[in-house]
């Protein structure tokens, strides 16, 4: 069938299985509440938002994580010893989540999550490719940071710079190529990480891109990449959200991407690519007023699996089930009569 604009609007229930692998991890960062977030997510109805899109949940599993000591922990790398055993916990779940399903939704936490859940699709997959949203690179190491946050090393990481540590979660030294790694939406850099982009010339569409060109240079990017590898993961930092639309984050960022922005992103990628799974990373449930932040990752989620879920469709479908409920009375009642 000819594709053209309007095909992005017809329903299509891609169907297929998800597993929701929960990682509620918070030392990576100095906010806390991080480690509520998966259970907040499943509790505003994440698996009903799934299956609205003709998927089926396969299966739900958590990865056990340390609470953060009382005293902030000091240091270039914090907690580095308890993020990695995480990462290599997650890196399993996910590997054996990705072979069992179509599609793996991995929960934060905080974004050092990443380490083990882009390792362990990586590990399932031949040729992976990432999609990073967000505010900040996440490209420092321990040498460069300035904070000594882990959750603003796990890119570098992935690309097989940083701590051994970290790197070589899932017994691989790089689990992702620089040239297969997309930055969208970042505005917030320190000047390591800047030179580190340039270095290893990494594909990057910043704030400033979309301000000038809108999400076309994002379109052709994301085009340029699916094209080169087999499927794709999308680490999705709400951060990268400006905060009038997604308050409840551990960092809120003023000039991020606009509602209409992110949605249009995830509609593009999951009706054009082809994606292993996603991360969704950074949301604080107790910053999240009235609730905005978790509904608008709802709303992503049925997005990047192709699917929709919005007042409109919602709306629509009230109709639609209203009409079939009464067509097949309809039909009952000819059929005695």
């Amino acid at each position: 069938m000819k594709r053209d604009n309007l095909s992005f609007y017809e329903r299509e229930l891609q169907g297929g299985s998800v597993s929701i692998v929960g990682v509620p991890i918070e030392l990576g960062s100095d906010e806390r509440g991080h480690a509520k977030a998966p259970h907040h997510l499943l509790e505003q109805g994440l698996e009903k938002v799934i299956a609205a899109t003709g998927s089926e949940v396969a299966d739900i599993w958590m990865v056990p994580c340390p609470k953060p000591a009382r005293t902030a922990s000091a240091g270039s790398a914090k907690y580095l010893e308890e993020i990695a055993s995480v990462a290599r916990d997650s890196c399993v779940a996910v590997e054996k989540a990705a072979r069992h399903s179509d599609f793996v939704l991995a929960l934060g936490g905080d974004h050092s999550m990443a380490f083990g859940t882009i390792a362990g699709a990586a590990l399932a997959h031949r040729s992976l490719g990432v999609i990073w949203i967000d505010a900040h690179p996440d490209a420092n190491t321990e040498v460069s940071t300035f904070s000594g946050n882990i959750h603003g090393m796990p890119a570098a990481a992935l690309m097989g710079f940083g701590h051994p540590l970290l790197k070589e979660i899932g017994g691989m030294h790089r689990k992702v190529s620089p040239e297969n790694f997309l930055y969208i939406g970042i505005k917030d850099m320190d000047q390591a990480e800047i030179e580190f982009l340039r270095r290893e010339s990494i594909s990057s569409v910043t704030m400033l891109d979309i301000a000038a060109h809108g999400l076309s240079r994002a379109f052709r990017a994301i085009d340029a990449l699916r094209r080169k590898v087999d499927v794709l993961w999308v680490s999705m930092d709400i951060d990268s959200i400006d905060k009038e639309y997604a308050p409840g984050v551990g960092m809120p960022t003023s000039g991020g991407l606009t509602r209409r922005e992110i949605l249009s992103l995830a509609h593009y990628i999951g009706k054009t690519c082809v994606l292993a799974g996603m991360d969704v990373v950074e949301i604080v449930p107790a910053k999240d007023e009235k609730g905005k932040t978790a509904k608008l990752a709802l709303e992503l989620v049925a997005r990047f699996l192709g699917g929709e879920h919005s007042w409109y469709g919602n709306y629509m479908e009230d109709y639609r089930r209203t009409n079939i409920t009464n067509a097949e009375e309809v039909r009952v009642k000819v059929r005695r009569a």
